[in-house]
């Protein structure tokens, strides 16, 4: 992880493009401002200046007229007597006003007697013309007229000058208001928006929450008391979510999700390369049971219990999560060798298996460990989780409540494992899968009675494996139902070859997994690939187990009842080994019981086996049952299953577990005199039935 102090590319750019972001409102304000304001004060100057400009004019061309009606008195006299310079004369006195171009006087006739020119005019002027009336006391008579032309030049000037000024003065103004608003606004705006625009750079950069300082009262200051709140909410609740997001919410230890970035630390912090890491990897035994019968909520109290434990039972140095459901992971980061990480997992599974009660009831838990130990330095760190899951998988599959630790040999079977889940499709593909079969015999007539169908994967590398390996990586990976259709097309393709070989009346018995009792579809295709092949569903049995029926017991029924309407015999395989009550289950359409192997391999010298198999027979032979001894492998286990009153023995003793065309042959050889092959010719490597 990078220094707090190092910032990426973008984040340094984006740090140094703050102020100028700040500065670009300032100016984004100015630029939208000024403008208007400048417009609004030339257009009010605009307007005072045009309404005293046409005032002057008013006012002048009054004063004009005024003085046109005071000269036409003065001169009316001169003028009707003919004195014409004195006329010249009161014209000459107000050619003084320097807005006067000219004047004339004009005698009734219309004639002009006297004209004065003050100066040439390059502008238009305007003329006020009055009448010029004498009377003396006996007569009133108009004597002439007379005519002033004036010029606005003056006028023009004054106000064209006073515009210049009121522009000059309104871009001072302007400026010093641009100049007083930048300033006012870097200082309540653009410094504000700084300081917020760097306290959001400074958290994007560390995830912290920085405060801006701003201590203004105004809208910006109450704009940096909410952002400094948003910030407080803010970082409490990225803190609240950064641990909700790497802690269990129900026990608060870390996740799965901070394991990883603990494994990376462990490497980066190991104090030596050749230093060791324990890791333990906990699964609770039986922890659906616990949920089943006291429910979900003391399930989630039985959780915490052991989370609490785990802490108790490590030291500050180690590291304790849970990853999930019933799993928990701790990490010791330094031991000294493994068998000291051993002791440290066994003290982890002492303390686990305490007594807790719940619902006033004491439970005992019960753990598997799977242990990896490696160097800080491994490159294989990384994979510990997987490693020690490994090691689990042994544990809960071979040893339940006990400690596995990872070695080579389990690292080859879990290769081996994945290998052979991963090739699964190819297997079927490629047709891998074979059948081979097994003989059921009349304990009496040594006569082979039925044949049991069993699988067997012929691997390109690995060659011939046994059912036990690879029939729950099948039932893991979802093909379960795939692998049921391909032994039944398997089994009715055989019973048309012992027809077409002259034994028609030999059953064969094929293994239904627990899933396929609630696929109701069962019975129709059981029918359809009976009649694909021409043969008879009476000529099928269908082995199931006592577990497979008592947790599902309504689907399971209802399908075990179609196929036995079929005509196909139903059988319960492995009994002892489950719930063992026949009682329980005489509901079911039942037609055999299949003794487990278990009970078989001590008789004759083991008497309690001896009176448990005498007790199943008796209760078998009231419910009207017949019995299947497996397992069996030598002479006196099969007389002592016919002295106890079973009927039917399979085992290798008669029989192993061969390929229909070896199968087909050695029943051709028993035909032709020998009563039973105790040592049978094997084309592959045995396998257990």
């Amino acid at each position: 992880m990078r220094n707090g102090d190092d910032m990426t590319d973008p984040d340094r750019k984006q740090q140094a493009a703050a102020p100028s972001r700040s500065r670009s409102v300032v100016r984004a304000m100015i630029w939208a401002t000024v403008p208007v304001l400048l417009v609004v004060q030339l257009l009010a100057s605009a307007g005072v200046e045009a309404s005293s400009f046409w005032s002057q004019i008013r006012q002048l061309d009054a004063r004009i007229a005024r003085t046109a009606e005071s000269r036409a008195e003065l001169i009316a006299e001169p003028l009707w007597k003919m004195r014409y310079d004195q006329v010249t004369n009161v014209l000459n006195e107000i050619m003084h006003d320097e807005t006067i171009a000219a004047a004339a006087v004009y005698d009734d006739t219309g004639a002009a007697i006297a004209r004065v020119v003050a100066r040439p005019s390059g502008q238009a002027v305007a003329e006020v013309s009055r009448p010029i009336n004498y009377s003396n006391g006996n007569m009133a008579v108009q004597a002439g007229r007379i005519a002033i032309a004036y010029s606005y030049a003056t006028v023009y000037a004054d106000t064209g000058s006073r515009l210049m000024r009121l522009l000059i003065v309104g871009l001072l103004a302007t400026l010093a208001t641009v100049v007083a608003m930048r300033i006012s606004a870097n200082i309540f705006i653009g410094k504000p928006l700084d300081a917020i625009m760097s306290a959001i750079q400074r958290s994007k950069r560390d995830g912290r929450a920085y405060p801006a300082d701003i201590t203004s009262s105004n809208e910006f200051g109450q704009l940096a008391h909410a952002f400094n709140a948003m910030q407080h909410t803010t970082s409490g609740a990225l803190d609240r979510l950064g641990h909700m997001a790497s802690h269990d919410p129900l026990t608060s230890l870390p996740n799965r999700r901070s394991l990883s970035e603990r494994l990376v630390t462990l490497s980066g912090d190991a104090g030596s390369p050749d230093s060791l890491i324990a890791f333990c990897f906990i699964d609770l035994d039986d922890f659906k049971g616990i949920n089943d019968t006291f429910g979900h909520d003391a399930g989630d109290k039985f959780l915490v219990h052991i989370s609490g434990r785990l802490r108790e039972a490590v030291e500050p140095q180690d590291w304790v999560a849970r990853l999930g459901g019933d799993e928990f992971v701790v990490i010791r980061p330094e031991v000294s060798n493994e068998a000291t990480a051993q002791a440290f997992a066994r003290h982890l599974l002492a303390a686990i298996s305490e007594p807790i009660r719940l619902h006033d009831k004491q439970v005992v838990p019960r753990a598997s460990i799977g242990l990896a130990v490696r160097r800080a330095d491994d490159p294989e760190l990384s994979h510990l989780p997987a490693l020690a899951d490994i090691a689990l998988y042994h544990a809960k599959t071979k040893a339940p409540g006990t400690v596995a630790v990872l070695n080579e040999a389990l690292q080859r079977d879990y290769r081996r494992r994945r290998e052979l889940e991963l090739a699964i499709p190819t297997g079927f593909a490629e047709g891998q899968f074979e059948v081979w079969y097994q003989s059921q015999v009349d304990l009496d007539s040594q006569g082979v009675v039925g044949l049991e169908a069993l699988i067997r994967w012929r691997h390109p590398e690995y060659g011939v494996i046994g059912p036990g390996e690879f029939l729950s990586l099948i039932e893991r990976s979802g093909n379960n139902a795939r692998l049921t259709r391909y032994v039944l097309t398997d089994a009715c393709r055989a019973l048309r070859h012992l027809a077409a070989a002259g034994r028609p009346d030999i059953r064969i018995a094929i293994n239904l997994p627990p899933s396929e009792l609630a696929d109701h579809s069962l019975a129709a295709e059981l029918r359809e690939t009976c009649q694909r092949f021409g043969v008879a569903a009476s000529s099928l049995e269908l082995e199931i187990t006592e577990g497979s029926l008592i947790n599902n017991i309504a689907s399971a029924s209802e399908t075990l009842h179609r196929l036995r309407r079929l005509g196909a015999t139903i059988a319960l395989d492995d009994f002892g080994t489950g719930y063992s009550s026949l009682a329980h289950l005489r509901r079911f359409p039942l037609d055999k019981v299949k003794i487990d192997k278990a009970f078989i391999s001590e008789i004759p010298d083991s008497a309690e086996d001896k009176a448990i198999v005498g007790v199943i027979a008796s209760l078998a032979g009231t419910l009207g049952l017949t019995l299947v001894a497996e397992g069996i492998e030598r002479p006196e286990q099969a007389d002592a299953m016919r002295e106890m009153g079973v009927m039917l023995g399979q085992g290798y003793h008669y029989h192993r577990p061969q390929p229909l065309a070896a199968v087909l042959q050695w029943l051709e050889g028993q035909a032709a005199g020998s009563r039973v092959v105790t040592d049978s010719p094997s084309i592959a490597p045995e396998f257990a039935a």
